[in-house]
């Protein structure tokens, strides 16, 4: 009887249907892998943001605001210019989250928080009234469809939690 050397057609083309089986899985999961990890780091960013806000509220005594663009797509951080006036603001930063993909902050208020941690809905309406509680909703627009929405809850005193929807 002779020895066999090497494999079998049959052996081969199992092996080759199950490598296919893998690289269709690997290619139909990985763009979605890294969609959520972008957008869980635009959330991080957005994070960053708000508490660069606060502290630049409490070095600087003043109001400082996060103001939302009219199309969802990006946000503005401006500061009160002068303390004892609501509707003079400047230019701090402005963030665009994605340029290459839908980012959209769906349901949404912009929102100012002073000196002492405190959250106001902007434009303020009473400097001297209670803080508000601020829900902020982001989701990614693929092919018409929302993904990955996240809703951030801002507490009258300057919380801040991250939930996924």
């Amino acid at each position: 009887m002779r020895k066999k050397l090497g494999f079998t057609v049959v052996e081969l083309l199992v092996t080759l249907l199950f490598l296919s089986i893998i690289i269709f899985m690997v290619a139909q999961i990985g763009p979605s892998v890294t969609a959520n990890a972008r957008f869980t780091g635009m959330m991080n960013n957005f994070q960053a943001d708000y508490s660069s806000a606060k502290l630049l509220a409490s070095a600087e005594n003043r109001y400082v605001a996060i103001i939302f663009s009219t199309d969802g797509h990006s946000y503005t951080i401006q500061k009160q210019t002068d303390i004892t006036n609501f509707n003079n603001w400047t230019l701090v930063k402005t963030v665009t989250p994605f340029t290459d993909q839908v980012f959209n902050a769906g349901d949404v208020s912009s929102f100012a928080v002073n000196s002492t941690g405190e959250v106001q809905a902007f434009p303020i309406p009473n400097p001297l009234g209670a803080p508000s509680n601020i829900e902020l909703k982001f989701y990614i627009e693929v092919k018409g469809k929302k993904t990955y929405p996240r809703t951030i809850k801002i507490f009258p005193y300057g919380g801040l939690k991250i939930e996924k929807n």
